[in-house]
């Protein structure tokens, strides 16, 4: 039986990583599968998102590591895609794994600018490169339309929306309904 994909997704600095690595350590057999892997391959890893060489390059990625996570939830681990997809990414995300009958859950972790801008100069000194790119990107996050729901607060230490997220993703909360192409 296969295992399921859990996008845990968010703006820069919100403690995707962190929180995916604590999942993968809560689930066994589990795969921490972060997208900046796919994304190092190139010799400009994070490209403008919003230029023609960007747009096409995170949805190759992103089908990439969907592909990847399909193959091993196949193989029975529980996959932790930590990436800052967005609802439409996920969705399809979930049509590639839904080929091989693996269900795909998704979350948004979420916290104020401030936070996320914080935790972001903790990690790395000189903060975001683009403080306005940054802000674009967080400001995506806040309303998800019908993937609300899929929201978890994630102003609180790492631990704490883990096991959040973890409740969620337990629940059935988290799924996204399988459709056909």
């Amino acid at each position: 039986m296969p295992g399921p994909v859990l996008i845990v997704s968010g703006c820069s600095g919100v403690g995707k990583s962190t929180v995916s690595r604590l999942l993968a350590e809560a689930v066994s057999p589990s795969v921490h599968l972060p997208i900046d892997l796919f994304l190092r391959l190139f010799d400009d890893p994070f490209p403008d998102p919003v230029s023609e060489e960007g747009a096409q390059r995170y949805e190759t990625v992103g089908a990439a590591a969907a592909a990847a996570a399909a193959e091993f939830a196949l193989g029975g681990y529980t996959v932790i895609l930590d990436s800052p997809m967005f609802p439409e990414g996920a969705e399809g995300v979930a049509i590639i794994c839904g080929r091989g009958d693996v269900r795909v859950h998704y979350t948004v972790l979420r916290a104020g600018l401030e936070t996320c801008l914080e935790r972001s100069w903790r990690r790395d000194a000189t903060g975001p490169p683009d403080l306005d790119a940054f802000r674009s990107l967080h400001g995506k996050f806040v309303y998800l339309d019908h993937r609300e729901a899929h929201a978890i607060d994630a102003s609180g230490p790492a631990q704490q929306v883990a096991d959040a997220v973890l409740s969620a993703f337990s629940d059935g909360r988290l799924a996204i309904e399988q459709r056909g192409e």
